[in-house]
């Protein structure tokens, strides 16, 4: 197996060029590795010509203007982000397992069909009250909130309008 002998000498020269540079900064007596040192003393002056003027006042400045308190408001609750369908209710079916709802809502001149099955846990709300699945009537004006779980659409929530 060929070593590649280029590689190997432009590491050495560039390390040996490193060396040398330190060497060099550490060398040179006008470099100085801190800021912070004290200056050189200066030789006293023998006596000031004139006296210096006063210095002219600084311009005033002008007081930083306070913004107006603002009064907090309420965070503004984000809208129900997963799948829902709004429409009117067509039929229910409460007595078959899995109970189901279909709802239907008109797009011009097609119509969209929607059928979900309801659960236990399916949240059915009349305005802002809990209502029970059989007050559900045909033509009532309602939104469906669902998720789909092992081939089937299963409501969450119902509102009812």
């Amino acid at each position: 197996m060929p070593l590649n002998t280029n590689r190997t000498l432009s590491r050495l020269t560039w390390s040996t060029l490193a060396a040398v540079g330190s060497l060099a900064l550490l060398l040179v007596p006008q470099s100085g590795f801190a800021d912070n040192t004290a200056p050189a003393p200066q030789a006293p002056a023998a006596a000031p010509a004139a006296p210096a003027k006063p210095a002219a006042p600084a311009p005033a400045k002008k007081a930083p203007v306070k913004k107006k308190a603002m009064a907090k408001k309420h965070p503004v609750k984000s809208g129900y982000k997963g799948l829902s369908f709004a429409g009117t209710v067509l039929s229910t079916d409460l007595s078959e397992s899995p109970q189901t709802i279909v709802v239907s809502r008109g797009m011009g001149k097609k119509e969209i069909v929607f059928g979900g099955d309801l659960t236990a846990h399916t949240v059915i709300l009349k305005g802002h009250k809990h209502v029970k699945a059989s007050s559900l009537e045909k033509g009532d004006k309602v939104v469906v909130h669902y998720k789909k779980a092992m081939g089937t659409l299963i409501v969450t929530k119902i509102w009812v309008h």
